[in-house]
């Protein structure tokens, strides 16, 4: 009997030995495919949060590019305004003077003070621009009341440039009408201030 359980124990040895070692092997083939796994794993992420990041760049350069398509057209409309970067100190000035000479005002004096940072009393949206303003101060001589408004649409239609007018004060200098083209029946004091835009940053190039 004893000879019989040796037998059967040293068989048995042999299976477990056997068992154990495939089991060895088992968690070795098993280990290392969870690092592979692993190691797949961390390259799909990366490589998905790398296709989301470009596309998320590509979706803003997209976006960006129908902004300026959008806008642009209006921005370079405003350029050509006036409205938008440098004053035009000559051409407003110039056209100051057609504008007299077409509704024959009889006298005419002008004084542009320095341009200068324009800070309106209501609050403004924010954006990427400085608002400038220079304040242009108009002696006029006038035959009669309508000459005012005259040159003041001579200008709306021709210069180059936006304004608005601060204030304008008129007086009667004579009792009575004078007929004479040269005669000064009215006068007027009145201050327009000329509005341009400039990018607070300047472009980058």
């Amino acid at each position: 009997m004893a000879r019989l359980a040796e037998v059967g124990w040293r068989e048995l040895r042999g299976a477990l030995i056997l068992l154990l070692v495939s089991l060895i092997i088992s968690g070795g083939l098993t280990g290392s495919s969870y690092r592979y796994w692993y190691k797949m794993d961390q390259a799909y992420k990366r490589e998905r949060a790398a296709l989301l990041s470009a596309r998320s760049q590509y979706q803003n350069v997209d976006e960006e590019d129908k902004l300026i398509e959008d806008y642009f057209p209006r921005y370079r409309e405003l350029e050509s305004a006036g409205i938008i970067g440098s004053e035009h100190r000559l051409d407003w000035i110039d056209t100051l003077r057609k504008a007299a000479q077409s509704v024959d005002l009889p006298s005419l004096r002008y004084v542009i003070d320095s341009q200068e940072l324009y800070r309106p009393d209501f609050p403004l949206p924010e954006n990427d621009f400085n608002l400038f303003a220079s304040t242009m101060t108009l002696d006029l001589g006038l035959l009669h009341e309508g000459d005012l408004p005259a040159l003041l649409d001579d200008l709306n239609q021709n210069a180059t440039g936006f304004y608005t007018v601060d204030e304008c004060e008129m007086n009667r200098v004579q009792e009575e009408f004078i007929k004479a083209p040269d005669a000064v029946n009215v006068t007027a004091t009145c201050d327009l201030r000329w509005i341009t835009l400039r990018p607070a940053q300047p472009p980058s190039l």
